[in-house]
């Protein structure tokens, strides 16, 4: 390690204690630094390398868990994209000291931690070690991902990485050699796992932070055509996949339009692409290719290459990776056939969302991706922008631009406040994930064009104070986001209904909030109060749950004189939460999966058979459905919804004539829907 290295990440985090990022404690600064750093290649947002950060007591010397399935971060199970074939699962496991040296101990507690947790037949209640409900939940989401994706598994890794401040030179025998313990202890438990270990120093660190996204490339074509500021070019692959790594041949992942970067595995469009990429005889792969779209703020064309600035791949993802991964396998370092490039420059962002949107269409993606696009979020993120916040619409926009998490807003945030402060509903702003924006009754009922504007600046800023609070009364061990979370909501409410004397504010009061009424002695006082409402060792939840929020509001609420309480009374308790499937009661076993296939009538299936199906195998109703949809994903069945069948691809395969309008494929007014929508019941 150069002398000065220490010193100079010394000082990277006192700039990061300083901006708050994420706070101001040191150890938790440069723990949010090493995350960052280790992740760097898979462009995660600020809520996405929280949602990993499991670091306080009983975190079993693991402060970061991170799942990755075909490059994208594995949160809510539920709420995953996945894959239906070639799958790659990736686990980075981070351990962080802000110590000056690599000492064994931090290795021993890990050792003694993953000889347990990655035992996949011991049940969490059989566990011999205290480990915390973070811990055990990332344990049981990798132990979902693995089974779900075994049939599919193309690649599989974990990653552990251990961060410090020391000098990756000077590392004592002894602590070697439990990294290569925990190696092996990997490959003992998943013989085709790839298991590697890293130590990070200083030096690693700072030269990782130095390592900036480069939106400003040349790409070398073959043939253009250009017209203005638009051009199409004709780029062999070989220069599209030098195009699209990095230095060290990884995916430049941060070039791609974040809400609809969805690489879907290998689908039938992604299995002709690799079909026809590994054929050399087929016609040139232009030719049966839709090509790639890039938007840039400028670009011009030198010789036989064009130079474009801020660069985004906003449609050709499925293509991209495809060619990349072909390439990067094959090890072949030419490959002259030629993908087709469009270039297109515009600074006007209402034209770049417009053709986000377009071509995006064409393609099987979630509206739930598109939302970035949606005028009501541009609109949200020009108010924001003149109260001096971000509001990151699109994912990573301005943490590429270097805004700190203190001055950014994201949807999600902004719409848990809109839940806990407008809807009054805190114990679902607490628990709000982002599949509420799949829901267009949701969505459409928190970002609608109806609400002033004005509003959610206020929200953000109220919010943002609060956290500030918050932050300085966060005991040691307690991870900040989730501790936030439980937090927020229920003070921003109360605060704001003390204000007003009122809980039946509406938006339009909110308005004209002074925010100068939240400090430190009005936050501590209602702090203290709601601590002796709910004992502290059930309070992280506490607020998650409605009856507690009514029972601290009542009480709360009649101590001031404050009116209104009988609003909360009346709220929808299913506004924001779609019914969860329970779980199989009996393991599937391919048996059951077989008996299934044999027994099930040709679809589209009519309403009530899931129960007459279940009695005939003897299983529960969930375990049905849960066959069900495992027979869906491998193929032997369609995608069933309200008795139209979709393929792979979101193509409309059939119906039922007797249930659905043949010309608006909806159900008849008399039919009965199908839930949930991947089988029948």
């Amino acid at each position: 390690m150069a002398k000065n290295d220490r010193f100079l990440l010394d000082g990277i985090v006192d700039d990061r204690v300083a901006a708050r990022s994420p706070s101001d404690k040191r150890d938790e600064a440069f723990e949010y630094l090493a995350f960052e750093q280790v992740m760097k290649d898979f462009d995660l947002s600020n809520d996405e390398l929280l949602s990993g950060w499991i670091d306080g007591r009983q975190d079993g010397g693991i402060d970061g868990f991170f799942i990755l399935v075909n490059g994208h971060l594995l949160q809510d199970p539920e709420a995953f994209i996945w894959p239906r074939t070639g799958s790659d699962l990736r686990v980075f496991l981070i351990s962080c000291k802000h110590h000056e040296t690599f000492k064994q101990a931090t290795l021993d507690a890990i050792v003694a931690t993953l000889t347990e947790l990655l035992d996949f037949g011991i049940e969490d209640a059989s566990l011999q070690g205290a480990y915390s409900e973070a811990l055990l939940r990332k344990r049981n989401n990798l132990r979902y991902a693995y089974r779900k994706l075994s049939p599919r598994l193309s690649s599989f890794s974990i990653d552990i990485s251990y961060a410090s401040r020391g000098d990756t030179l000077d590392i004592g025998t002894e602590v070697r050699s439990r990294a290569d313990q925990l190696r092996a202890l990997v490959k003992d438990y998943f013989g085709s796992c790839k298991s590697h270990f890293t130590f990070v120093g200083s030096t690693e660190l700072v030269g990782l932070h130095r390592k900036i996204p480069n939106f400003t490339l040349e790409l070398p074509f073959v043939e253009a055509l250009a017209k203005g500021e638009r051009y199409v070019v004709l780029v062999r692959l070989s220069d599209y996949f030098k195009f699209v790594s990095d230095e060290d041949g990884k995916l430049r992942r941060y070039l791609f339009e974040s809400n609809v970067r969805d690489f879907m595995g290998l689908n039938r469009v992604n299995e002709d692409i690799r079909s026809t990429l590994e054929n050399k005889e087929s016609p040139d792969f232009w030719w049966l290719n839709n090509g790639v779209t890039i938007l840039a703020t400028s670009a011009s064309i030198t010789g036989k290459s064009i130079q474009a600035s801020e660069i985004q791949i906003v449609n050709g993802l499925q293509t991209t990776e495809s060619i990349y991964r072909y390439l990067s396998s094959s090890g072949s370092a030419t490959d002259d056939r030629c993908v087709l490039v469009k270039v297109i420059v515009t600074r006007d962002e209402a034209v770049r969302d417009a053709i986000i949107r377009a071509t995006n269409n064409q393609t099987d993606v979630e509206l739930a991706s598109l939302h970035a696009t949606d005028k009501i979020q541009r609109d949200i993120e020009d108010a924001l922008s003149r109260s001096g916040l971000s509001y990151e619409r699109r994912k990573n926009y301005y943490v590429n631009l270097g805004h700190t998490p203190a001055e950014i807003v994201t949807p999600l945030y902004a719409a848990a406040g809109y839940i806990a402060l407008v809807l009054k509903m805190p114990e679902r702003a607490a628990s709000l994930r982002s599949k509420f924006m799949r829901s267009s009754t949701s969505y459409e009922t928190v970002f609608s064009s109806k609400v002033p504007l004005e509003v959610w600046p206020k929200i953000a800023h109220i919010l943002k104070l609060v956290d500030t609070q918050l932050e300085v009364l966060r005991p040691r061990g307690k991870g900040t986001e989730k501790f936030l979370k439980g937090w927020r909501y229920m003070i921003a409410l109360l605060l704001v209904s003390k204000s007003f004397g009122k809980f039946t504010f509406s938006a339009n009061d909110l308005v004209s909030y002074d925010t100068s009424f939240i400090t430190a002695t009005s936050v501590r006082d209602i702090w203290d109060e709601l601590n002796q409402t709910a004992p502290w060792d059930r309070i992280g939840s506490a607020w998650t749950s409605p009856k507690n929020v009514v029972a601290a509001c009542t009480k709360f609420a009649a101590a001031r004189g404050i009116s209104g309480i009988e609003m909360l009374l009346a709220r929808s308790p299913n506004l924001f939460e779609s019914p969860t499937p329970s779980k199989p009661s009996t393991p599937i076993s391919d048996d059951l999966l077989n008996r299934l296939r044999e027994v099930m009538p040709p679809q589209p299936w009519k309403p009530g058979l899931h129960r007459t199906i279940s009695r005939e195998l003897g299983c529960d109703v969930s375990t049905y459905f849960s066959a069900v949809e495992r027979l869906i994903e491998e193929g032997v069945f369609y995608h069933q919804k309200d008795g139209v069948l979709y393929d792979v691809d979101g193509n409309v395969v059939s119906f039922d004539p007797d249930r659905v309008d043949p010309e608006t494929l909806a159900l008849i007014s008399d039919a009965q829907p199908i839930n949930p929508p991947d089988a029948a019941r």
